[in-house]
This record gives C-alpha cells, sequence and structure tokens, in this order.
C-alpha cells in the first residue's frame, strides 16, 4: 500500500488519488468500485459504520477490488491510519 486517500467525491479521487492508496469513503454505490479500478488503488474502507450495496459487492469481486468497511467515523479513522504509518497518497 502506497498511502492513503480520503474523500466523498468520485471526480477527487480519479483526479488525485494515485496508484496503489487505500481509499476512505461514505458512498456504498458501485461507481466508488468502478473508480478505484481505474485508478488501480489498494482498496476502498467505508467509513462511519456505512455497508455496501448489494450490486457494490458484486462489482467489487468482479474487479477484484478489497473493500473493507468500519463503524469509526471518518476522521477517527484517518488518524488511526495516519498514527500507524500510512500517508498521503495523492498527486
Amino acid at each position: 500500500m502506497r498511502g492513503g486517500y480520503v474523500s466523498d467525491l468520485i471526480s477527487d479521487v480519479l483526479a488525485n488519488a494515485t496508484k496503489g492508496v487505500l481509499w476512505v469513503t461514505h458512498q456504498t454505490h458501485q461507481n466508488t468500485v468502478a473508480a478505484a479500478s481505474l485508478r488501480e488503488l489498494a482498496g476502498i474502507v467505508l467509513a462511519n459504520g456505512r455497508e455496501p450495496e448489494e450490486d457494490t459487492l458484486q462489482k467489487a469481486q468482479a474487479e477484484n477490488v478489497a473493500l473493507l468497511a468500519s463503524n469509526l467515523p471518518a476522521f477517527e479513522l484517518v488518524g488511526r491510519l495516519y498514527g500507524l504509518g500510512l500517508r498521503a497518497g495523492s498527486k
């Protein structure tokens, strides 16, 4: 993993997230998987107890995109990841 990126805007992720980063978001729809696949991200973490929609799970499996979930708020989740050594992964 090459770092992390947090955003709820797919256009932002497409423009700024770099290959191999872990993406933290609240978005649960399948377009997130398409964006992660296109940018070759390490995976997606859904924050704040969000659960992926069924079609999102199916697309993640089909595209081989890691899809994780956390009950932590995004701010705390990113803080913990930073504390573990994960740094920004944008252009």
